[in-house]
């Protein structure tokens, strides 16, 4: 999505990962073997964040951490990554992990944090009245938590929040960039 906003051409390359098994060749770009992974002339950038801020300086212009309060951008960014993490641990903990080893005290610690920063988000608003590198994040770790977690249903409890959503979702950087069934 930011390459989309920026005007950045990329070129994507789908990377299989198994978080207990080292993918080698993704490791040769990445010590971590964790994507994303972004080939820039420069070397490897690994980490969404570092991904987006470099993708953001090659577009023209004021970029996505651009604005009146770059502490509010960086915010909502931070807690955008939050959720994606703690909805990524959790797809693990509940989709990888053998049944009789689940620690389910350890899923839901993921989605009491995911519900709290719902919360949180749902009672501000503001922040996401821009388009900026923040709202972009947590477009798509909303659109994440859609895609894996649909038990959450957590649209029924945060109706502005869906609403802004719906939004964002209509938008063609985020049709663009739809997941898929993989």
């Amino acid at each position: 999505m930011v390459a989309i906003v920026r005007g950045v051409p990329l070129a994507l390359e789908e990377a299989k990962v198994d978080p207990a098994k080292r993918n080698a060749s993704l490791g040769a770009l990445n010590p971590l073997a964790k994507i994303p992974v972004l080939i820039a002339p420069e070397g490897p950038i690994y980490d969404s964040r570092a991904i987006c801020r470099y993708i953001d300086a090659k577009g023209e212009g004021a970029g996505l951490y651009a604005g009146p309060d770059v502490w509010a951008i960086l915010r909502l960014e931070a807690l955008a990554d939050g959720i994606m993490d703690a909805a990524v641990i959790a797809r693990y903990e509940l989709a990888i992990r053998p049944g009789n080893l689940v620690w389910q005290d350890w899923a839901a610690a993921q989605f009491a944090r995911i519900e709290a920063a719902l919360d949180c988000l749902e009672a501000r608003t503001e922040d996401l009245q821009t388009l900026h590198m923040g709202t972009i994040g947590l477009a798509a770790a909303l659109e994440y938590l859609d895609f894996r977690h649909p038990k959450l249903h957590w649209r029924k409890r945060r109706p502005v929040l869906a609403k802004w959503l719906e939004g964002e979702a209509a938008t063609e950087r985020m049709q663009c960039t739809r997941y898929s069934a993989f």
